[in-house]
């Protein structure tokens, strides 16, 4: 069962208790994303999620990394274009530890001014061994295009420029105004009980400096570009992404609906692009496709990718199935049915892992306020079924908006074929770059 607790200062717990599990999960979540950032703050969040592990008021950084080490335990953090998490996982006896230590480094960390310095240097390499990888390259290329201009577009680490210029001063007033106790969503999955983790977060919130954040402004949903687009780069392929925008709003039925949709059509080793596009055509290694759903906006993705003499096909092959899914061959029962199944498997190997109940909690109550128990999200699952599918299938595969960006060694057939989606009352033509 999952509790729903109120804390001090502003703050709520998630709470599920799960017997015979021997591990403990525990997550501080923060609503405060890229997205949030003003022109002079872009990066803070990510930097921020840094220098939590820096040293805090009671621990130095050698001192927070043996103590989660010391217990076998797991002590990591990210940033999101909406939200920053830290988090830990422990054998279940030292969940006191876990809970401690998350704490200490929201509340308490001091940002000592040599380790700003000193990870400045380490988020510039982490920025440059992005540009070094063709996949996250292109991603942020394609999110560029289709949001112009929206926060959601922006590199969530920042530039190196960005991170460069960024103050100490900055980074502690973005932290005191925008990452208070009353923002503060704890999540957490172990055998404890709701109450024993409430009773020590209380006393641990109380000590907390920061006073009440900032509010946050209300997003809309961001303008989609239909497109067609490429960047060249001096790579061995080139990568194919094809974009639909999901509309909010989105019900929590929804997710386990496009779940089902996406896994028959593009996320499994069973789906439709992979056994065309890889099994029976051999155009590439990998092929996938994956969605977002948020609470302004969504995404479906697809993407792959192979070498430049084979690209053209590529294109053809994928663009092709995307526009068979509708009325031509839409999903049949027994894809529909596979998928479902194929859910609840992966869903029940999942439950085994305490991180994985911690940050279900979180994700759902980020998307919709509702945040139902284990049993209740398997009958969601279980009640998906084609007729829900095939409506949703129209929802997003019939919408006259679509981007597709490529990136990479580029030929003269694959601008061409690039080229010559643009007539199709999809895109909106743009110039090849």
């Amino acid at each position: 069962m999952v509790e729903a607790i109120t804390l001090p200062r502003g703050a709520s717990l998630l709470a599920e208790r799960v017997e015979g599990l021997r591990s403990f999960s525990a997550g501080f979540w923060f609503p405060v994303g890229s997205r949030h950032e003003a022109p002079r703050e872009r990066g803070f969040v990510h930097f921020i999620e840094h220098l939590f592990f820096k040293g805090t008021e009671s621990r130095s950084a050698l001192d927070i990394a043996r103590a989660v080490d010391r217990v076998g335990g797991y002590l990591n953090a990210f940033t999101e274009r909406d939200t920053l998490c830290v988090h830990c996982t422990v054998p279940a006896r030292h969940w006191r530890l876990a809970i401690d230590i998350l704490a200490d480094l929201c509340f308490r960390s001091t940002f000592p001014a040599e380790e700003v310095e000193r990870e400045r240097e380490v988020i510039v390499s982490e920025i440059l061994a992005s540009l070094d990888d063709p996949e996250e390259t292109a991603h942020d290329l394609l999110l560029e295009r289709i949001w112009p201009g929206d926060p959601l577009a922006r590199p969530i680490a920042g530039t190196e420029d960005e991170v460069r210029s960024a103050l100490r001063a900055g980074l502690v007033s973005f932290r005191e105004s925008m990452l208070g106790p009353d923002r503060l969503v704890v999540t957490a999955a172990g055998p404890i009980e709701g109450a024993d983790i409430a009773g020590a977060l209380e006393t641990l919130l109380v000590r907390a400096k920061q006073g009440r954040s900032k509010s946050l402004p209300a997003f809309v949903e961001p303008t989609f570009v239909a497109s067609v687009g490429e960047a060249q780069a001096r790579l061995s392929q080139s990568y194919l992404f094809v974009a639909i925008p999901l509309h909010p709003p989105f019900a929590s039925e929804d997710f386990y609906v496009m779940s089902a949709l996406n896994g028959a059509f593009g996320e499994s080793m069973s789906s439709r692009l992979f056994q065309k596009l890889r099994e029976r055509e051999g155009l590439c290694y990998s092929v996938a496709s994956g969605f977002t759903m948020g609470r302004s906006e969504g995404l479906w993705v697809a993407q792959a990718s192979s070498s430049a003499r084979l690209f053209p096909a590529l294109i053809e092959s994928m663009l092709g199935e995307i526009a068979a899914l509708g009325a031509a061959r839409p999903l049949s029962e027994e894809e529909v049915s596979e998928s479902i199944s194929r859910l609840e498997g992966s869903y029940d190997l999942a439950l085994e892992d305490s991180e994985f109940r911690m940050k279900r909690l979180a994700r759902q109550a980020m998307l919709t306020d509702e945040v139902l128990d284990v049993e209740e999200t398997r009958e969601r699952i279980l009640a998906v079924d084609a007729g829900a599918v095939a409506a949703m299938t129209d929802r997003v595969f019939a919408s006259a908006s679509m981007a597709v960006f490529a990136y990479g060694n580029m030929g003269s057939r694959s601008r061409k074929a690039l080229a010559s989606l643009s007539a199709s009352t999809r895109f909106r033509a743009v110039p090849l770059a």
